[in-house]
């Protein structure tokens, strides 16, 4: 009898703690679903002074969250600790908290939690997981035992969790956990576990884990959205003016940027996180709050188009906006944000293959004209929208239309509504000179989009998994560079290629477009030839400011599917990073 009590006993622990394991994996399920849907949070970057110098006087947290709900915003994430190492709660774990180290004795994290929460506003916290004041900490070239600090980083999210539950946990400087031989020690795998266990995210500047092997979601560097869908959600956390922190005169991007930023990342798979920062009274600034106000009241008009919608079915660039769709259960909706109206009133949607039942404004919910055909020659349908010749929204403008079924859209580069054929190089074929066994063949499947391209090198014998966001391996060829760009296609044979489809056949203009050219201290000294419909074109690079060089131009004379290839004719001594090549009509 006791032996069957201790089993039983043991089958009713094992049920329990299965019942908690799931239901910890249903809590963290909803709170990442809830997180996709959200689209737009606001980023707060305040500090207190490592020297005690700190008492804003007016800060006030009900403040804070009014004016990020009068924005559209869905969370905030407030620096809970950040360059001054000053944590901004009561923390029974640190004796160099803000109530420890100012004259401010108040928990700013538990102000802020109780005001979101009581305006159904969630909170996040972003903390840095490198702590240079800490005496347990030690930086990367100074080495030593990291063990202990790594436990008190633990030990530190954890109490954030149990006081304040926060909806994530947003980290930042890796620094010393950077290379890949260090890694493990940051113990990723239990930080997630523990996080998930409070229903808490994790982003992946925790290890620099792009491929999120061990996080829920992607941060992208700084001030920087992607132009084309990743195929994971990410969030782009951006400055309004130039600076993260409160500069008195700051020069702030106008609301037609920040909205024109917002569909862009909601279009891509994006969450959009808004920077603010509070001056030394802990008061957001008025400019601030006015243009927080303006995308309020465009989402008010628009908001349909954005929360809880899904990135468009179309996965390139997008030069006139960006899509985003909603699917319904016989409908799917799609929403053309429209940033750059057409002053014709004319607008074409290449590639959707479904029918379409309705087509409006939303803002308006004024019904405009559509007509739907099929081009044989290339084997794309063409949507046909007839517009007012007056965009309807000072900023951006919301196109709905309703379609039978769940979207089918034709997964080849196409042209846009202005002619052009927009073609990035993280969607490109590779083709290497030599051959590289095992890699993929398109950048984007490497799935490398915040970590530098300047890892080790792997020893040339080495036969295991390969971890591209840890490792080179010798003579690895074209791969991703920073900024959502390709690297090392600079050797002789190498080409990139895509296939398109045209409807309406023109000269084109051939521009290559790069990022960085003057910083990285590329040069034009070797030459790319270009071939698409029977005609080659060869040239060096001849960059304008903005990184963009012509290589010539090519005709093609009917509408149709065909490959572009971008070769490699002579060796670069410096190549810049490619980020797309555009095929531009030519006015006759």
């Amino acid at each position: 009898m006791k032996i069957k009590a201790i089993v039983l006993l043991g089958c009713l622990s094992s049920l329990v703690l299965s019942s908690n394991v799931a239901a910890q994996t249903d809590a963290v399920a909803e709170q990442l679903q809830w997180f996709k849907d959200a689209k737009l949070g606001m980023f707060i970057h305040f500090q207190a002074t490592r020297n005690g110098d700190f008492n804003p006087a007016n800060l006030d947290t009900k403040e804070w969250v009014r004016i990020a709900k009068a924005g559209g915003m869905k969370y905030i994430t407030l620096t809970t600790s950040q360059s001054s190492y000053v944590p901004l709660w009561n923390s029974s774990f640190s004796d160099r908290d803000v109530t420890d180290r100012t004259d401010f004795k108040r928990d700013i994290v538990r102000e802020l939690a109780a005001s979101c929460k009581a305006e159904g506003i969630r909170m996040g916290c972003y903390y840095p997981i490198a702590d240079p004041p800490n005496p347990i900490y030690n930086e990367p070239d100074v080495g030593g035992e990291i063990r202990p600090y790594v436990d008190y980083l633990h030990g530190m999210m954890k109490e954030l969790c149990e006081e304040y539950q926060p909806c994530l946990i947003w980290f930042d400087a890796s620094r010393r956990f950077k290379d890949p031989a260090e890694k493990p020690l940051l113990r990723q795998q239990d930080m997630v576990d523990m996080l998930h266990s409070y229903g808490t995210l994790s982003n992946s500047r925790l290890g620099d884990d792009d491929a999120l092997k061990f996080v829920d979601y992607l941060t992208m560097n700084d001030n920087m959205a992607p132009s084309i869908n990743l195929g994971v959600h990410f969030e782009s956390a951006v400055t309004m003016g130039q600076s993260w922190h409160y500069r008195a005169n700051d020069t702030l991007k106008t609301p037609q940027v920040l909205l024109e930023q917002l569909v862009n990342t909601a279009g891509n798979g994006g969450n959009y996180l808004l920077n603010v920062g509070p001056d030394q009274d802990g008061v957001i600034p008025i400019e601030m709050e006015k243009r927080l106000k303006v995308m309020g009241d465009w989402l008010q008009r628009n908001g349909e188009a954005i929360y809880e919608t899904e990135p468009g079915p179309y996965r390139y660039e997008i030069n006139w906006g960006t899509i985003t769709q909603r699917k319904n259960k016989d409908t799917t909706s799609l929403y053309l944000n429209v940033v750059d109206w057409p002053k014709d009133g004319k607008f074409t949607l290449f590639g959707v293959n479904n029918p379409v039942l309705t087509a409006s404004l939303l803002a308006k919910g004024e019904t405009i004209q559509s007509e739907s055909k099929l081009d044989p020659f290339s084997g794309q349908h063409l949507v046909t929208l007839k517009l007012p010749k007056e965009a309807p929204d000072e900023y951006v403008s919301v196109i709905k239309i309703e379609l039978a079924g769940d979207v089918s859209m034709d997964p080849a580069h196409m042209q846009m509504n202005d002619g052009k054929v927009i073609m990035d190089t993280y969607n490109a074929s590779i083709h290497d000179v030599p051959y590289v066994p095992g890699k993929p063949t398109k950048a984007i499947d490497m799935k490398m989009f915040t970590v530098p391209d300047r890892r080790p090198l792997q020893p040339s014998d080495y036969t295991g998994p390969w971890d591209y966001q840890m490792y080179r391996r010798p003579g690895e060829g074209i791969m991703p560079g920073r900024a959502i760009t390709v690297s090392g296609f600079q050797t002789k044979g190498q080409a990139l290629s895509w296939d398109f489809k045209v409807f309406e056949p023109s000269t084109y203009e051939v521009v290559v477009n790069c990022n960085g050219v003057k910083s990285q201290g590329s040069d034009g000294k070797g030459k790319l030839r270009a071939n698409v419909a029977g005609q080659s074109i060869e040239s060096n690079l001849n960059f304008s400011d903005r990184g963009r060089a012509t290589l010539g131009k090519i005709q093609i004379d009917a509408s149709g599917t065909y490959t572009f290839t971008l070769e490699v004719a002579s060796d670069f001594n410096n190549a810049p990073k490619f980020r797309s090549v555009v095929l531009a009509p030519v006015a006759p």
